[in-house]
């Protein structure tokens, strides 16, 4: 017994180190629970315009892209953020802030690029995943509208993420109860035709997704125009910067960036499969994401907590205080990960019952929700393995166990299932049969995380 509770030491931490833990994972949480409730709010909002879940599966199938346009912004800011929190716990500020700079330049152009693309095409884009034109005519109405968002989301995304890489995550959280508060209002107020305002449906979605994005991105450019937090709108600081840190952004960014990207088509691949097999119950799975969703609040928490409590160390050449915490957090995150299982558990005996839709698609909501929640330890497990090798650069391998892995095993999966059990497979056991060989992948993670190859000092020539 007592040679069990000390190989369990090293994973269970003191209380300084839990306070210190818990005062950055508690916002980022908090900021992602908020972003949780006003999506669910949503969905609630767009499922109740007609009970067989059109408007619903029009606005899911058009935010596709936004999870590609997403992908690029976490693998870009995922590696300018492992080197901000490395150079932060070096001291460099300047450095960071022409991390920063050289975000924000990126992420406009890819932003304009998206825009451009979802106004030429995007009929195209609908008709990926669905056949039904009453479906994609409703998806390009919202197109026509949600893709002016791309542009303030992408400043926003570059603060939040380069703001988390330090632990600075008040001020995040607040912008986000902010703006998704006048997201719940405005959509309200558009899609129903309240106070006197036109009844616009999913177009009033759109409208209201637009007008939050505007509001944060305000909050934040005042907040860098002011000059009293860590970075400011000094853009020129970009081209300031060393040419050995700009390699080192290049090789830290680009696999995960390609990661990224691969990993969001991956998700696509899994919807279009989903769509093939049962395109009347893509509310569904939307349904299920959003039970999901409740629990990843948790994991996004833990990830920033990695960010700082790993990352910085690092910077700082405590490699040791490193590999300690790391094995702490392990332990946080496990336990963390059977609350969030506990909690899709519940979420999916309530949630769905809250749509307006039928009693199948209901059903069908509910066995999904339970699918994803009992695996979604596994999903802890594994996200915590992913940003350790990423604080401490190792993006190759972080690229090759996530995106690889998907590419090989899990796509062509869905691939078989999408074209040859059309209509032949129940749209719960292909998710059963895809969450599953997702999240197998957990024991090669861990053996490389015990390798302990990513545990390195990036800002040392």
């Amino acid at each position: 017994m007592n040679r069990l509770k000390r190989s369990l030491q090293p994973y269970f931490g003191d209380r300084k180190f839990y306070s210190s833990a818990l005062a950055v994972m508690i916002p980022v949480a908090v900021q992602q629970l908020i972003n949780s409730l006003f999506n669910m709010v949503d969905n609630l909002m767009v499922g109740s315009l007609d009970v067989m879940g059109l408007a619903m599966s029009a606005v899911s199938v058009a935010n596709k892209p936004y999870m590609i346009f997403n992908g690029i912004f976490f693998g870009m800011t995922g590696g300018a953020g492992l080197m901000i929190s490395q150079y932060y716990g070096a001291g460099e500020k300047k450095t960071c802030q022409g991390l920063f700079a050289m975000q924000m330049l990126l992420g406009v152009s890819a932003s304009f690029l998206f825009f451009l693309l979802l106004r030429i095409v995007p009929r195209q884009i609908m008709g990926i995943f669905v056949t039904d034109e009453a479906t994609i005519g409703l998806g390009i109405s919202y197109l026509n509208v949600v893709s002016i968002s791309y542009l303030p989301a992408a400043i926003s995304s570059v603060c939040i993420f380069s703001m988390r890489s330090l632990g600075i995550n008040r001020l995040p959280m607040a912008v986000s109860m902010c703006s998704m508060g006048v997201n719940a209002a405005a959509n309200y107020v558009l899609i129903f035709g309240k106070f006197g305002a036109p009844a616009l449906g999913v177009v009033g979605a759109a409208w209201g997704t637009l007008i939050a994005r505007m509001v944060e991105m305000g909050v934040y450019l005042f907040a860098l125009a002011s000059k009293k937090g860590y970075f400011s709108l000094d853009l020129k600081a970009a081209f300031r910067l060393p040419g050995h840190i700009v390699a080192t952004f290049v090789r830290k960014a680009i696999p995960l960036i390609i990661n990224e990207v691969l990993w969001s088509v991956g998700l696509n691949v899994f919807f279009w499969c989903y769509a093939r097999l049962d395109e009347a119950s893509i509310p569904a799975i939307s349904i299920g994401e959003v039970c999901n969703m409740f629990a990843s609040v948790l994991a996004f928490g833990t990830s920033s907590a990695v960010s700082v409590l790993i990352g910085t160390e690092l910077g700082a050449g405590r490699l040791r205080e490193a590999k300690e915490n790391c094995k702490k957090l392990l332990g946080l995150d496990m336990m963390i990960g059977a609350t969030g299982a506990l909690l899709s558990c519940v979420l999916a005996l309530v949630l769905p019952n809250l749509y307006n839709l039928s009693p199948e698609l209901r059903h069908t909501a509910t066995l999904i929700s339970f699918i994803m929640g009992v695996l979604c330890p596994f999903q802890f497990l594994y996200g915590f393995c992913f940003f350790c090798l990423r604080a401490g650069g190792d993006t190759r391998d972080a690229m090759l166990l996530d995106s690889g892995y998907l590419w090989v095993i899990p796509v062509p999966a869905a691939l078989l299932m999408g074209m040859f059990l059309a209509g032949k497979l129940p749209l719960w056991t292909a998710v059963l049969i895809v969450q599953f060989l997702m999240y197998i992948k957990v024991i090669p993670a861990l053996w490389i995380l015990k390798k302990g190859k990513w545990i390195r000092n990036i800002t040392e020539a």
